[in-house]
């Protein structure tokens, strides 16, 4: 069981059996009052097991509701292959997006076989299932499938939110491919007049119909133009925070472009044995001009005022090294 589902599930069980204690006197049932408090402290002990227990793979509970469901007894079965399949592609672009960068604009999206998630089991209370991560690979780190599950949650619930800041916040570093998935699974369950709630380790995202109308209204209003393009200028970086800042001209007048880095550049400052290439120091790159490929996206919504957004995609070299 998940480990914020199996914390409810005792949370309740506690909160049970304090409200049993409460009503009971050691006088009136003292064997009553023994059990209970025996109860008590062994749930208490499964409670702070399961709150330090952790585990590096990817899972997710994925809870559907509204129309397609028939309480905890069952679900439409074309929705619920569409909606997990679609849940699927979702995870497996992201994916591909995190480890390769940028995604073509059509094709087969590669990793697909790493982004793989299992169902292992059908979760009660609506009606949901559990999905995890194939394979057990003694991992004692975050594999990378796990970041990338609590990425598409923290994207579905950005998404939706009634925070439009929130939601210009996910459209900046939005792929075009995963514009398109995102834009499938929620017409999905805004036609199926469906309710969704994903729940992971410590993460519970809540999608109720007027999220779930409100992210299919904007997934369907905006459109994403992307293009690769090379830049040179003083380059300040963060590598903790994943932000960059770069001073530079565009179409001829002065510019500051700034944003999120992508893993390639991430990879770069580590150093990348694999191709002979030392780590970079991030305090030394500002100490000279750089040239470097931006990742450029315009993003028009129906009604509003198009605005570009910039990913820095590839450290090409120091503006001196690039003359020599």
């Amino acid at each position: 069981m998940l480990k914020k589902l199996k914390m409810d599930a005792l949370a309740a069980d506690l909160s049970s059996v304090n409200a049993l204690l409460a009503s009971r006197s050691s006088r009136d049932d003292p064997t009553g009052v023994y059990q209970f408090r025996m109860r008590k402290a062994e749930l208490e002990r499964q409670l702070e097991e399961t709150r330090a227990s952790y585990n590096p793979h990817a899972s997710v509970a994925i809870f559907f509701g509204g129309e397609p469901v028939q309480g905890s007894r069952g679900i439409n079965a074309d929705f619920a292959g569409g909606a997990l399949d679609d849940v699927q592609e979702l995870i497996r672009k992201c994916l591909a997006a995190r480890e390769l960068g940028a995604l073509s604009e059509r094709g087969r999206v590669p990793l697909k076989g790493n982004a793989q998630l299992v169902v292992t089991d059908v979760a009660r209370g609506s009606f949901g299932f559990v999905l995890e991560e194939a394979g057990d690979d003694g991992a004692m780190i975050d594999t990378v499938l796990k970041d990338v599950v609590d990425e598409v949650a923290e994207l579905l619930g950005q998404i939706s939110s009634a925070s439009e800041a929130e939601f210009q916040s996910a459209t900046e570093a939005l792929d075009g491919r995963i514009l398109l998935s995102l834009r499938k699974f929620f017409k999905r369950l805004d036609d199926s007049e469906a309710t969704v709630r994903l729940v992971e380790d410590e993460r519970d995202v809540l999608l109720d119909r007027i999220a779930v109308n409100r992210a299919r209204a904007r997934t369907e209003a905006i459109e994403i133009d992307e293009s690769g393009q090379e830049f040179q200028g003083a380059l300040f970086l963060l590598p903790d925070s994943k932000r960059f800042e770069l001073h530079t001209s565009k179409d001829g007048d002065a510019a500051t472009l700034s944003g999120p880095v992508s893993r390639d550049v991430l990879r770069q400052l580590a150093g990348e044995a694999e191709l002979g290439q030392p780590p970079i120091n991030p305090r030394e790159i500002s100490r000279t001009d750089w040239r470097v490929l931006v990742k450029v996206r315009e993003i028009r919504e129906r009604g509003r005022t198009a605005r570009t957004a910039f990913t820095l995609v590839r450290l090409i070299a120091p503006c001196s090294s690039a003359a020599n």
